[in-house]
């Protein structure tokens, strides 16, 4: 009795929709929503920093690589995925990095108040070393 029921108002309905105008108005809803969500989180960090609540500020990078910051000509960290060597610029030239073991037998290590420290050799044969620096004001305790 109630399947009968659900399917002759199914079929009521499905006659009286216009598919088109309801995939048409579907996607549209889904559009602006989705829109709306990325400019939501946008402005809320906008609006909150306009009403003078500052997002804390992220003090000087504390690490002492064995040369510059790895750059790829958009200022330092820009040769960096986060604290790992990805690429530098170096005479011109962009070279590709690894990490860098002569100072670090793991190459890379956390000071005391919150950076990540990678060393970087650059080119192979190593033409050049740079550092990567990313900082992380809470670490997170890591399963053994």
């Amino acid at each position: 009795m109630l399947e009968q029921r659900v399917r002759l108002v199914s079929e009521t309905l499905a006659r009286a929709l216009n598919r088109r105008t309801f995939l048409r108005r579907a996607a549209g809803t889904v559009v602006s929503g989705v829109a709306s969500l990325a400019m939501g989180s946008l402005l809320t960090n906008s609006s909150v920093r306009a009403a003078g609540s500052k997002a804390p500020a992220i003090p000087l990078i504390t690490c002492s690589p064995p040369g510059p910051y790895c750059n790829t000509g958009a200022g330092s960290l820009s040769g960096c995925h986060g604290a790992h060597c990805y690429q530098h610029l170096y005479n011109g030239t962009v070279y590709q990095c690894q990490v860098y073991y002569q100072y670090y037998a793991g190459g890379c290590w956390t000071s005391g108040d919150g950076w990540t420290c990678c060393d970087c050799s650059c080119g192979s044969p190593r033409v050049a070393t740079c550092g990567c620096a990313q900082y992380n004001p809470a670490p997170v305790v890591q399963p053994n």
